[in-house]
């Protein structure tokens, strides 16, 4: 029998779910919205009159397309309630409700409900006061780390300071943006192996997922600021069976408690950046949906049917699910709209950092896609005239490569990087070196 999924999402981990559902369930047709144009796969079809600022939007669609699920997993749809309000109207949705999401769009909410439920995490304070702010740094023993409360459009609202001067820096650039809306959180900065842990909740239970690691410096080398994620591996080098058991106890059964304890509704992924410290595992963020681009590296290698997973999500029966993965090493490689000119300081520089000019052709999709060991997802791309591929915002697609080590993995996603291109195309060289170097010395 045929079974019909609405997925709401718009980015390369959309893409990536929409994948995962097809592949492992060869009777699923899946309905994207607002979706990917570029995307060509006769189960994965478009449906770009839902937006992810409007749940009446869904609504709408939903009432003309009857669907067996849905499954919401982009911030921006949650933080807006579209969970909310199709339960409202009677669909089986999967994800978190907006006060569950709350623990992502409002970092001092995420960060007062670790301290609240034992969560281990960073010392903090929010402030809506500058001058506030910048006391507090000027009192800390520590480099701080200075974020604004709600969510940024590039993930570039955290400033990682190595020096107190860059924190006051950063207090008095978001205030002059701000104004009165001025919401920080300033926290220690932490040193450690940064780690991304992915889990799957039902609303009693969770299923730990493999983990990942993620480059969110927008340079080689973990220089400049941060941003969305310029790639990611996986799984996590430092992952076993010991570390796992750490992530449970430590963090995700109290969290799972803690949920419980404040009566918040969540089901769908979890992410919660982490960092492996000397001190123990310390939570830098919690994240109502998976990461991107860390999506692109785990779910690929998910070998059980997601439709069934997910009806095991909708049944609170997700206990008794075997989640099964194949067991590969997997590398992506986010291509990026970049400056078209750097060489004139008055063109637009291009994301992250800042302007960009949109529409430009993309040739080598189809030669990357046909790479051995390798796999395209696609973000911020659709249709240009005569139906050329063309970018339409900063991080265009992901270029993944499998293996059965990390290095055949990589070799295999710069492999397909390099068959693509586009005007401005820019992205990190060293997604993953650093790992390699390490392993051997």
């Amino acid at each position: 029998m045929s079974k019909r999924v609405l997925v709401v999402d718009g980015t390369g981990r959309g893409h990536a779910i929409c994948d995962l559902f097809v592949r492992t369930d060869p009777e699923v047709t899946v309905f994207y919205g607002p979706g990917c144009g570029v995307i060509e796969h006769d189960r994965i079809r478009p449906a770009p009159g839902v937006s992810l600022d409007n749940p009446r939007t869904a609504v709408e669609f939903l009432q003309q397309n009857p669907m067996d699920l849905v499954f919401v997993s982009n911030i921006d749809a949650l933080s807006r309630g579209f969970v909310d309000v199709l339960r409202c109207f009677g669909y089986p949705v999967i994800g978190p409700t907006q006060a569950a999401a709350a623990l992502e769009s409002s970092k001092a909410t995420g960060k007062r409900f670790c301290v609240d439920h034992g969560i281990p995490t960073a010392e903090y304070q929010s402030f809506t006061d500058p001058a506030a702010a910048e006391a507090y740094i000027s009192s800390r023993p520590y480099a701080c780390v200075v974020k604004l409360d709600g969510l940024t459009p590039n993930g570039d609202g955290a400033v990682v300071c190595d020096t107190e001067a860059d924190a006051h820096q950063a207090v008095r650039r978001f205030a002059a943006e701000h104004g009165e809306a001025f919401r920080v959180v300033v926290e220690e900065r932490l040193t450690g192996d940064e780690i991304s842990v992915f889990a799957l909740l039902d609303g009693a239970s969770y299923v730990l997922l493999p983990t990942a690691r993620d480059y969110k410096r927008t340079l080689d080398g973990d220089l400049g600021g941060n941003c969305d994620g310029m790639g990611s591996i996986a799984p996590h080098p430092a992952e076993d069976d010991a570390l796992r058991a750490r992530l449970r106890a430590d963090l995700l059964d109290p969290l799972i408690r803690g949920l419980r304890a404040e009566r918040l509704d969540f089901t769908g992924f979890l992410y919660l950046g982490a960092m492996i410290t000397d001190r123990g595992l310390r939570v830098i963020e919690i994240n109502a949906r998976f990461g991107d681009s860390e999506a692109e590296v785990v779910l690929p290698g998910m070998t059980s049917s997601f439709t069934d997973v997910c009806r095991a999500v909708l049944a609170q029966q997700l206990s008794g699910e075997r989640i099964t993965f194949d067991g590969l090493a997997r590398c992506t490689v986010a291509l990026t709209q970049g400056g078209l000119d750097p060489g004139d300081p008055a063109a637009p520089p291009g994301w992250p950092f800042g302007d960009f000019v949109a529409g430009q052709p993309v040739t080598g999709l189809a030669a990357a896609a046909s790479s051995p060991d390798a796999q395209l997802f696609y973000g911020r791309l659709d249709r240009g005239p005569g139906g050329v591929p063309v970018t339409t915002g900063g991080r265009a697609l992901h270029a993944v490569g499998r293996g059965k080590t990390l290095a055949d993995a990589r070799t295999a996603a710069y492999r397909a990087a390099q068959l693509i291109a586009f005007p401005g195309m820019r992205y990190r060289h060293d997604i993953g070196a650093d790992r390699i170097l390490a392993a051997v010395g």
